[in-house]
């Protein structure tokens, strides 16, 4: 009990902070503040440092295994995998998590329609503020590390998987800003909006996560 109280306390913690830095991405972009435009400008003049035509082709199909449909994909088979192993209502939960991602980030890019960076390296529809690539992997990173890893026995396995899933997601973090075809800002505020939405879900149904996830 003290110790799923500890669990509690640190989400509420983590979650508070994560909406309260989306909050202010949000505010800033609405006042164009220019602390904002000053970050965007800095982080975009860095990845242009690393443009080359190889970098942009291998970024450019990066890209496919980012977008909200292919982590759906790859949540529906960490859902079938977890309703194997009798985790139904998890299951459920992963699927939850992800199409509610979807859904919230879709909701928010028509309420600030944010236009694109200029010069995009790749033709992108859309608004742009936050980053979809972002909150869908962002969210599909968390399943994998607090849900899926935790029942995995071997702890080499856990560790692997666990590196190679924050540089994955630090990977389609930087893919969006080096095609320009989102602002540094849009990338940090889906980080913060994907953390904040999995607490929410954390801190309303942890009680019932099996014990392993605290």
């Amino acid at each position: 009990m003290h110790r799923h109280q500890q669990a509690n306390h640190s989400w509420w913690v983590v979650t508070l902070l994560a909406w309260l830095g989306f909050a202010a991405i949000a505010v800033s972009l609405q006042f164009q503040a220019n602390w904002l435009s000053h970050f965007d400008r800095g982080i975009q003049q860095f990845a242009t440092m690393f443009r080359q035509p190889e970098t942009t082709a291998f970024f450019k199909w990066f890209a496919l295994l980012g977008t909200p449909t292919a982590n759906l994909i790859i949540c529906l088979i960490a859902s079938w995998w977890l309703w194997q192993h009798h985790q139904h209502f998890v299951a459920g939960w992963v699927l939850t998590a992800q199409v509610g991602i979807n859904i919230l980030t879709g909701i928010l890019k028509m309420a600030f329609q944010r236009p694109r960076p200029l010069g995009k390296l790749v033709a992108q529809g859309g608004f742009s503020f936050p980053s979809g690539h972002t909150t869908s992997t962002a969210t599909m990173v968390l399943i994998i590390i607090l849900i899926v890893l935790p029942m995995c026995q071997r702890l080499s396995w856990r560790l692997i998987l666990s590196i190679m899933s924050f540089i994955w997601l630090g990977l389609m973090g930087f893919d969006r800003i080096y095609l320009f075809v989102h602002y540094p800002s849009d990338v940090l505020a889906g980080l913060c909006l994907a953390l904040g939405w999995w607490g929410i879900l954390r801190l309303a149904f942890g009680r019932v996560i099996p014990n392993q996830q605290e």
